[in-house]
């Protein structure tokens, strides 16, 4: 709203323009709205005359504008600068300053010193909103950046000035000829800046923040104009009342400042939804057997059962000849079986989709950097062999620029001056990489662009490509063409065989869309699931008895699981060999081949489910089909298939088939069982290693001890309802002499072992579980805590000194490996459930070892 120059006045908005997180959000409308209804009481006040020459209703009604935008932004996005970028305002500094102006103006008319004797800056402009103006004017990655910070103070300095002394230009004192030296001075001053004025600039202390000594150097600088001027008594005083304004502007922007970079440091730059400040959940974790694949095994161990006593009660005999009875168990068991293999085939089509997400997003995200990091650790001579095309340093820098000029056409914005700049910029010179940095920060980010909020990431993100580049010429510029290091050759053979990883990988990715939650389309011939078994059988046979033949054939006979095995191989001996400088990569490599290989066994057990489901169908069609016909089924091998009419050979395909199906379900889930096992056993080895572990770690031991017995159970289960299969199977085709009710007797048996297990399970889960105090996540990393820190100061080393990434996202990013390497080695997951599990991950991802008690927990000597 514009309204007349008056000495008693406030700004106000209308509409939802200054509130609103989001377009047409509630919170937006909500802000709108009490702009609206503080307006209405205003005016209503004035026409009822009451208070209408107070200023008090003039501070009510800023104060309660305040502190609703304060709420409303809050209420949208918590602290407006989210991963989306929502609410980091873009706009011309020239306006910002205009406006920070008025409300230090609106600070003065509604006297809100005379309210908030304390800090009144903070009562105006709350902590949301410096949070919002910090966002503006600092964008992620530039907080310790002293050369964008002086940019910034060049650019609004001169903003500051003018505002002020177009101001002051409407000041009817100022406007008499007496004042016109001073005016003029100002003026000048405020355009050309003091050595214009004065001859010379005087430098005062800073502490590096913005505008941290302009306070001082102004005060000394208008004592010269005074004195130049003449200025009266009663001029300074009016001047000095617009320049505290200024100052006060000066401030804010400093607390934005300081805010901003405090919050960097501390890793608080997030969105203000808490879902990004949380620890990672246990859908980061990707290992061998992982949490949410153990539910596959007691699935695939109900099919199983299921179909063994589906498969015996085909045989009338078993249940003294009466078909009927047969048949209704058969049909009973089948129907069972239905929902419970189609459950396993949604869950292990969600895991699946899971797996190849990560996948994906390993392709996109961490390929390029693994190109890089295996670059920069060869020597500068063997550098000097790659060319340009293939050097993923320039590739890195050239990817970010183009990404840049992609989003200045997107936003409508000319990139002309980059683009002049980026073609004159020599990339293999380092003062040549240097000046377009400095360029970068010093202008293109604080003034070319500054109301593109969006824009200026993208210039992050390219100011942070050169920053590795640099180092690396500054690197070779200190060496020289020294003697290349022993790993070179390794190391060179593994980054050229790093474009042909790359294609493969690629290549294998499902990325189709997802319908009805868990099935994927567009998917290739060779990843349909009819040939899940042959995939996995060549990924196995790839992994441990056709790696050397294929290595010798230079991979051209590897699957994608072989050729991850290698290249981890490869990476895991040269970080070894060169110090643990490549630990992060190695590991990420370690969760790709799991991801791999546990996405080829999943849609594996989709197949095995899917004929499971198909078969079941198939039974009750039989049984039916048998009850009609009052005939048992027959599938003897003495009659042939001459022998048998067309109604038998039905029957025999149902039952062999079923056989065969409800088979793989059973040694999958044992082999499942087998593995869950071993991984327990982990466990309790891993606690029993230790030499006093807390109460509630104990308790975890011995409800790990307590799980492997239950493993066993079900592994005893699975056993009986195979054995009830097979010897059906040997019974059927005559080749040994058993009693017919042996199957029907070993399928009953394996429900009995089943219950057995589920009744273990609801004690461990009801009783031992249930009393692991909550605290159990803490004690593990407090038991652990000499394991955790070591693993810690590996995963940190290599870190840049000037990286644009916050020390605390970089240091969270160090914890995050470290539980997964840790928790894929000692396999608490296999013990605890997803809660108790995602516990004792989340406690050590926070990295709070001053809550581990920091006494270091030696491990007892072998």
């Amino acid at each position: 709203v514009n309204v007349l120059p008056s000495k008693y006045w406030c700004s106000f908005s209308i509409g939802d323009g200054q509130s609103s997180p989001h377009f047409m959000r509630y919170s937006g409308l909500t802000g709108a709205a009490i702009n609206a209804m503080l307006i209405n009481n205003y005016l209503g006040s004035s026409i009822r005359l009451e208070n209408i020459l107070s200023r008090k209703r003039v501070f009510q009604m800023s104060h309660e504008t305040n502190w609703s935008n304060d709420e409303v932004v809050k209420r949208g996005t918590g602290y407006n600068y989210g991963v989306d970028g929502f609410l980091r305002p873009g706009a011309a500094y020239d306006n910002v300053i205009e406006y920070l102006y008025y409300k230090m103006l609106e600070m003065d008319v509604a006297r809100y010193e005379e309210n908030y004797e304390d800090d009144t800056l903070s009562a105006i402009f709350m902590l949301s909103w410096q949070r919002k103006f910090g966002s503006m004017f600092v964008p992620r990655g530039m907080e310790t950046n002293d050369s964008h910070t002086r940019g910034l103070e060049a650019i609004l300095l001169p903003k500051i000035l003018k505002t002020v002394s177009n101001e002051m230009m409407d000041r009817e004192e100022l406007k008499e000829d007496e004042n016109e030296p001073f005016m003029t001075l100002f003026q000048q001053y405020a355009s050309d800046g003091p050595e214009a004025v004065l001859g010379e600039k005087t430098m005062f202390e800073s502490d590096g923040t913005l505008f941290s000594g302009f306070q001082e150097e102004w005060d000394h600088d208008l004592k010269l104009l005074f004195e130049k001027s003449q200025a009266s008594e009663e001029t300074q005083d009016i001047v000095m009342e617009y320049m505290d304004r200024a100052y006060r502007v000066c401030e804010i922007l400093n607390r934005s400042f300081v805010l901003a970079r405090d919050e960097h440091i501390d890793g608080k730059r997030f969105a203000g939804s808490e879902s990004e400040n949380e620890p990672k959940s246990t859908d980061s974790f990707f290992s061998d057997f992982p949490v949410e694949a153990q539910s596959f095994a007691s699935g695939l161990e109900l099919s199983s059962i299921f179909g063994a006593i589906s498969l015996s009660a085909t045989q009338g005999s078993v249940t003294g000849g009466s078909v009927v009875v047969s048949v209704a168990i058969a049909i009973t068991f089948a129907i069972l079986n239905i929902p419970t293999s189609f459950g396993t085939m949604t869950n292990v089509s969600r895991y699946v989709n899971r797996q190849e997400e990560f996948r994906a997003e390993f392709s996109r995200t961490k390929m390029l950097g693994l190109e890089r990091t295996l670059f920069k650790v060869l020597s500068s001579s063997k550098r000097k062999e790659i060319d340009d095309a293939s050097n993923p340093l320039l590739k890195q820098v050239r990817v970010a620029y183009e990404d840049f000029v992609t989003g200045a056409t997107y936003y409508d914005t000319s990139s002309d001056e980059i683009q002049e700049s980026y073609g004159n910029t020599n990339f293999k010179d380092l003062k040549s990489v240097e000046a377009f940095m400095e360029e970068i920060t010093s202008n293109f980010i604080p003034k070319r662009y500054q109301k593109e909020a969006y824009l200026k990431d993208k210039l992050v993100t390219l100011f942070a490509a050169c920053i590795e580049l640099a180092e690396v010429l500054e690197n070779d510029e200190r060496t020289g063409d020294e003697e290349t290091y022993i790993e070179d050759e390794a190391t060179y053979k593994a980054f050229r065989r790093m474009p042909k990883f790359t294609e493969r990988l690629e290549n294998s990715l499902q990325t189709g869309p997802i319908v009805y939650g868990f099935i994927r389309k567009n998917k290739k011939l060779s990843q349909w699931a009819i040939f899940a078994p042959l995939r996995l059988y060549f990924f196995l046979m790839g992994n441990f008895l056709l790696k050397g033949f294929s290595l010798r054939c230079g991979g051209l006979f590897n699957p994608i699981s072989t050729e991850i095995k290698v290249m981890r191989g490869v990476v895991t001996a040269l970080n070894r060999s060169l110090g643990q400088t490549l630990k992060k990569e190695a590991y990420d490599l370690k969760e790709l081949f799991h991801a791999t290989m546990e996405s080829s066994i999943g849609m594996s057990l989709f197949f095995v489910g899917m004929w499971v489901f198909i078969f079941s169908f198939f039974i009750i069609a039989n049984g039916i089909a048998s009850a009609v016909q009052n005939t048992s089924t027959t599938c003897a091998g003495a009659l042939g298939i001459s022998g048998r009419n067309s109604f038998q050979q039905y029957q025999c395909f149902v039952v062999e088939g079923g056989a065969i199906v409800s088979a793989l379900a059973g040694l999958i889930a044992l082999s499942f069982f087998v593995r869950q096992f071993r991984h327990q056993r982990k466990v309790v080895a891993a606690i029993n290693y230790l030499p006093s572990p807390p109460p509630s770690v104990r308790k975890i031991g011995s409800l790990a001890y307590f799980q492997s017995l239950i493993s066993i159970w079900q592994c005893i289960a699975t056993c009986t309802s195979l054995a009830s299969i097979v010897i059906g199977f040997v019974l059927r085709f005559d080749f040994a002499d058993f009693e017919n009710n042996v199957t029907f007797g070993l399928a009953i048996g394996a429900v009995g072992a089943f219950g057995i297990s589920i009744f273990l399970q609801l004690i461990a889960n009801l009783g031992m579980l249930y009393n692991v105090e909550p605290s159990a996540g803490i004690d593990v990393c407090s038991a652990f805590w000499g394991t955790l820190t070591k693993k810690h100061r590996l995963f940190s080393l290599g870190r840049s000194e000037k990286s644009v990434m916050s020390p605390a996202l970089e240091d969270r990013e160090s914890w995050e490996y470290v539980a997964r390497e840790f928790l894929t080695e000692t396999r608490f997951d296999t013990v605890l459930g997803a809660d108790r599990f995602n516990a004792v991950m989340q406690a050590i991802q926070s990295g709070d070892t001053s809550s581990w008690r920091g006494n270091k927990i030696f491990a007892k000597e072998e």
